[in-house]
């Protein structure tokens, strides 16, 4: 794995975090968000400044595009903060690998996501649970696709 990837290994957690967040209760919170930017604020000092640059101008652009979506419904408010706050993290040589994995990530996650929803018994034990997207039909947790995607760029690029 490159030195370039280490801090978005570390932030497995917080991955892990989002994609339980917004299975259970269909919102990734600003907290999460505001984590994940501290974190990259401690990891950017280590960054060129060419690569530094790049990246924010990733996030920025992930961030205007997200809120067209936003606006148009497409997305939630959080998967738009958050994916934005995530592409901080990704080198800018593997930002094509990332959007292939994120391509893939929503696919799998639509799939999981219909399926789960459609199974009888997961409409009668999402809400004994408590996790909404279990019953949130017409509705995907899309934070669970951003962590995947996430999780899954180490390992693709890395080796």
């Amino acid at each position: 794995m490159t030195a370039q990837l280490l801090p978005l290994a570390a932030l497995a957690p917080v991955l892990i975090w989002v994609a339980l967040s917004d299975l259970r209760e269909m919102r990734i919170p600003n907290r999460i968000v505001l984590i994940t930017l501290g974190f990259f604020a401690l990891c950017a000092p280590f960054l060129a400044l060419h690569e530094l640059s790049l990246r924010l101008a990733a996030a920025a652009i992930t961030f205007a595009v997200g809120y067209v979506f936003f606006v148009l419904r497409a997305f939630g408010g959080g998967d738009v903060k958050f994916l934005a706050a995530l592409m901080l993290f990704v080198p800018s040589a593997a930002m094509g690998e990332f959007l292939i994995a994120f391509s893939v990530a929503l696919f799998a996650g639509s799939a999981l996501t219909m399926g789960l929803q459609s199974a009888p018994v997961a409409a009668r034990l999402g809400p004994r649970l408590g996790w909404k997207s279990c019953y949130a039909r017409g509705k995907l947790p899309m934070g669970v696709s951003i962590a995947l995607a996430g999780l899954a760029l180490p390992y693709l690029v890395g080796g």
